[in-house]
């Protein structure tokens, strides 16, 4: 049986040391006036209106519960891997993420779980208080929900979660209502019964839910697991858990088609965790022999951009391309394809150490159609300058120096270094201002990420690739920040060897 897990509130409610509001005609997990639920999933506007979501630019990033009038509960993971409260916005009073009755409110302070710990699978003492940079005022559309205490007991009740993630497993929007659907609490001895469950729970700090084909989705991490309890006559609602990690989504019998636990558990781009299947419909793996060689992107329908050092010592003739994959044991739908040609920068150059003007574009023998699967990347303007943004790798190479590549497509975040920061590292001797770096602590893209993407999400909704995988010195070491080609300073020379192929506006 699938299960999602969720760190149990009252766990660490000492950690939450937010002052009590100072709206004294406020109740705390007083549900709205409008009670019905439309079609059993929407849920009716403002009926929980504890509820915000936390946003990345305008993407959906995480969701969270009020707790005071200038605090917000969430998961500790909503601030990790590269994104810090900083970067979020919190939408406030909302039911249509399109509408506008909603506010937005910024953060001046976010504190997770000081033991807080993740792998590729899981986090532990997953849990974050964020503070607003003013007080909301509480109405019937925004106000606080319930902590409980510690006699409480919600077993063998109905519990809701709540939020606007993705409504299915490989969607790619989120919801644009709020959606709620209802779970129970599962006992650890059944939860534990599949093996990647039982190695990374944390029974007195996790508690599992589960309905068939019911659960939380990618965006609804952070969000409250919430029910009423007669304590208080099923009058007020209590924070019972938050949203923290899974497999999937409202899968049944998880793991199953007789993949090992050890498949997900192990394999992941250093630092990184497991990528939504098809999440990044551009990405490509190269292989060479049928073993992993490099990763790339569509840019059209027939052309991959990629590194020069991929094809520069190699023979074409042993690759093929895989397009719409995700794991490499599964490879009925996936589009194979030859590569025909492949045009390297003219100025290419490389050392024992670093390579210079490392892009390139390798041409498929048979165009691909564009579907949910398979969708170009979009370039970046000529010149553009990423900077302190938060990129984004994804590929199937090695999860360490010494180890083998994944089988699944992972992703990691990295802060983009100015060119100052770039320069001041210790790879400064071998930099080209056609080069770019990008650092996060422990995380780092490896062998066979070569030539991947290092993407960037814009306000208007779409990834643009900034950079090329290009070189290191060994992989997500403190010392070396990664280096990536500029895609920004090639622009002319990428549309120039790509015109013979559509993208989505041909």
């Amino acid at each position: 049986m699938r299960f999602y897990i969720f760190f149990y509130v009252y766990s660490f409610l000492n950690i939450i040391t937010a002052k009590k509001s100072n709206h004294l005609s406020c109740e705390c997990g007083m549900a709205g006036k409008n009670r019905r639920i439309v079609g059993g999933t929407t849920v009716q506007p403002h009926q929980y209106p504890w509820l915000v979501s936390l946003m990345l630019g305008p993407k959906l990033h995480c969701g969270g519960a009020i707790i005071t009038d200038q605090h917000i509960l969430t998961a500790g993971h909503c601030i990790t891997f590269g994104v810090s409260y900083k970067d979020l916005t919190v939408n406030v009073g909302m039911h249509d993420r399109l509408g506008s009755s909603f506010s937005v409110v910024r953060l001046k302070h976010g504190v997770k779980h000081h033991a807080f710990t993740s792998n590729a699978v899981r986090d532990i003492n997953d849990i974050a208080v964020l503070t607003l940079d003013r007080k909301l005022n509480f109405s019937d559309t925004v106000r606080p929900i319930c902590l409980p205490d510690e006699n409480m007991d919600f077993r063998d009740m109905s519990l809701t979660v709540a939020g606007w993630g993705k409504t299915r497993q490989g969607a790619l929007t989120s919801s644009r209502y709020l959606l709620e659907t209802r779970v129970k609490l599962v006992d650890m001895r059944t939860c534990s019964k599949a093996a990647i469950y039982k190695d990374n729970l944390v029974r007195d700090t996790m508690v599992c839910a589960y309905s068939l084909g019911k659960d939380a989705c990618q965006g609804d991490s952070g969000g409250p697991l919430f029910a009423t309890h007669n304590k208080t006559r099923n009058k007020k609602w209590y924070q019972v858990g938050i949203v923290s990690w899974g497999i999937d989504c409202a899968k049944k019998d998880y793991p199953d088609c007789g993949r090992p636990s050890e498949s997900i558990v192990s394999m992941r781009i250093v630092g990184g965790r497991r990528a939504v299947p098809h999440s990044f419909p551009w990405t490509v793996a190269i292989l060479k022999n049928e073993r992993m060689h490099c990763g790339g992107a569509m840019i059209t329908d027939r052309h991959i951009l990629s590194a020069g050092h991929c094809f520069k010592w190699d023979n074409i003739q042993d690759m093929m391309a895989l397009i719409g994959l995700d794991n490499l044991d599964l490879l009925a739908e996936v589009e194979k394809r030859n590569i025909s040609s492949v045009k390297i920068h003219e100025r290419f150059t490389s050392t024992a150490v670093r390579d210079e003007n490392d892009i390139a574009i390798a041409t498929l023998n048979i165009p691909v159609d564009f579907s949910d699967n398979i969708v170009p990347v979009c370039l970046p303007k000529p010149g553009q300058d990423f900077s302190n943004r938060v990129g984004t790798i994804v590929g199937w190479g090695r999860v360490g120096v010494e180890k083998t590549s994944s089988k699944v497509l992972l992703k990691a975040s990295l802060r983009i270094l100015t060119d100052d920061e770039c320069i001041k590292s210790k790879l400064s001797q071998h930099l080209k201002p056609t080069m770019m770096c990008a650092f996060s602590k422990g995380k780092d893209g490896c062998q066979g990420d070569s030539g991947g993407p290092l993407l960037v999400f814009e306000p208007d909704g779409n990834y643009v690739q900034a950079g090329v995988v290009s070189w290191g010195i060994g992989c997500a070491d403190s010392r070396y920040p990664g280096v990536y080609t500029k895609v920004s300073n090639y622009i002319d020379w990428v549309k120039r060897h790509s015109s013979s192929g559509k993208t989505c506006e041909a």
